[in-house]
């Protein structure tokens, strides 16, 4: 017996072309170049409770870190925007913004958090801090220091 020879319809043929072009479109997709963000969080809570706040992190060159920090701008008090880097040639601030509450409507004074973006530029240990004061009284209702390791 033998077997008909069917070509495949157009449209069948123009499907499986689809499919694999949208096969190699998404291969470079699979191996982003992007790296890696690591992130630290303090609440409201522990700025208000903790006088000196103090976390340990460990990047890659080329990491980026993302420091939330909760914060209430009903109030006077502020994180300083620009942080002290201990040794700037090894982290660099890339970014600060205040992200604002979303309370329910009719509720005020609530908090929101400051966050800051960090890159690792290079291998090396360093620290990131900044402080939680009034502008009319320096001295800090709360200090927040990031000791850093890049590898």
């Amino acid at each position: 017996m033998s077997q008909i020879f069917r070509p495949e319809s157009s449209k069948a043929f123009a499907v499986k072309k689809i499919v694999a072009i949208l096969v190699l479109l998404a291969v470079p997709g699979c191996t982003s170049s992007a790296q890696p963000t690591k992130t630290i969080g303090i609440t409201i809570d522990d700025v208000l409770n903790q006088k000196v706040i103090t976390r340990d992190i460990t990047l890659a060159v080329g990491d980026k870190l993302e420091v939330s920090l909760g914060a209430n701008h009903t109030t006077p008090y502020k994180w300083t925007a620009e942080t002290q880097i201990g040794d700037p040639s090894i982290v660099q601030q890339t970014s600060h913004e205040f992200v604002a509450p979303n309370p329910p409507p009719g509720v005020v004074g609530t908090s929101g958090t400051e966050v800051w973006t960090f890159k690792a530029l290079k291998a090396g240990t360093t620290t990131i801090a900044t402080e939680y004061t009034m502008s009319t009284d320096p001295t800090p209702a709360s200090t927040f220091t990031a000791n850093v390791k890049v590898h």
